[in-house]
This record gives C-alpha cells, sequence and structure tokens, in this order.
C-alpha cells in the first residue's frame, strides 16, 4: 500500500477517531511516519487542523523548548494555509534557540501572509548567513514573502561575486515562486541589477520545462 493509499484508508475509514492515535503517532514515529499522520490529519478536516493547531498552542502554554515535532506542525499548518495559526507561530518564535528553526516557523508565516512584517528578519538573516544549507532555507522562505524587499534580497544575493551554481539555481527557483505569486513583479524585477539577465533565465528555463 503506497503513502497515498494508506492516507485515503485511515481518513475515509477512521475519520475523527483516528485523531488521538494520529497526534501520538506524530511524536513518537520517525520522520516518514510523522508525514503521513500530518497529511491524514490536513486531509480529515476541521477537526484535525484544531488538533494540529491545539498541540501548538499546548507547547507554547507549556513553553516547551526546542521541540522538533512542533517543526512539522508548522510546516504543515503553513502549507495547508491555515491562518488561525499565526498568532501562535509568533509566540512560538521565542522557544527555539538555533535560527534554522525559527526560519522553519518564518517560512510559514510568510506562506501565511506575514511576509511583510517578517522579511526584514530574514533579509538580515540571509546577510550574515555562512552555511550554504541555511542560505538555501533562507531562499525559500524569503520566496514565500511576497515582498518587494524579498524580492531584492534575492536579487542581491544572486548577483554576489562567487556565489557558486547551485545557490545561483536555487535564487532562480526561488523568484520563479515569487513571481507566480506576484506577476507585477516582473516589471520590477527587470529594473534590479542583473534582473534582465534573471529574466532570460527564468524564460529558458520554463521553455525547458514545458518541452518536457
Amino acid at each position: 500500500m503506497d503513502r497515498n493509499e494508506l492516507i485515503r484508508k485511515i481518513v475515509d475509514e477512521k475519520g475523527v477517531e483516528a485523531i488521538p492515535v494520529l497526534m501520538e503517532l506524530l511524536r513518537k514515529e520517525d520522520d516518514e511516519t510523522a508525514q503521513i499522520c500530518l497529511d491524514a490529519l490536513a486531509q480529515i478536516g476541521e477537526e484535525g487542523r484544531k488538533a494540529l493547531i491545539n498541540e501548538l498552542k499546548h507547547i507554547e502554554k507549556e513553553q516547551v523548548r526546542n521541540d522538533i515535532t512542533v517543526l512539522y506542525i508548522v510546516d504543515k499548518l503553513g502549507e495547508i494555509r491555515e491562518t488561525r495559526a499565526v498568532p501562535t507561530l509568533y509566540s512560538l518564535l521565542q522557544l527555539y534557540d538555533n535560527e534554522d528553526a525559527q526560519v522553519v516557523i518564518y517560512e510559514a508565516l510568510a506562506k501565511l501572509g506575514e511576509g511583510e512584517r517578517i522579511v526584514d528578519v530574514l533579509t538580515l538573516l540571509l546577510e550574515e548567513a555562512q552555511t550554504l544549507e541555511f542560505i538555501d532555507q533562507l531562499i525559500m522562505a524569503l520566496s514565500h514573502t511576497k515582498s518587494i524587499k524579498g524580492l531584492k534580497a534575492l536579487v542581491k544575493l544572486y548577483s554576489k561575486a562567487g556565489l557558486d551554481k547551485g545557490t545561483k539555481a536555487f535564487v532562480l527557483e526561488g523568484i520563479q515562486i515569487m513571481l507566480m505569486d506576484r506577476p507585477e513583479f516582473k516589471d520590477i524585477l527587470g529594473t534590479l541589477q542583473k534582473g534582465d539577465e534573471i529574466l532570460e533565465k527564468l524564460y529558458f528555463w520554463r521553455r525547458e520545462n514545458e518541452k518536457k
């Protein structure tokens, strides 16, 4: 039984009755099982989403620090655009000592419409980032901000001397995501340093994908 079939089986046969077990497995099992639980909870609907939000509120109330499972939940709530989680996400930021974990929360907030409020923090983190992995994480978070400041930060990174090809390609992917959300940014991009080059690369990138 593949993953999607398993999720459908859980949702169709158990529905809301499966929520307590899914929440327990979410904490106790491996990453793959956790993702299956999250997908099932999201597909169950309102009660499943409430269970995820309530788990975050419990962590906030108990002030549990650096909880990894919470980051899985945060990522899923951002993915399904569950805006009711926004106030709790801001509170959770203070419970994480690691900037990588904080960026998971910032990215979810960006997906939930908070891009303009958090773009300055993400831009500052990008300017100070040292590792390629952290830079890639920040690129994705910025790509969801739907912010001109976010666009300019990505273009500035793309224009940085000595930037490796892999990171440049990831920046292009981030800018493409942003342009899909905000097509009007295309005109602004054309006025920025290397903007025309980026637009040209994105054009050929789309053409190549259309041929596949």
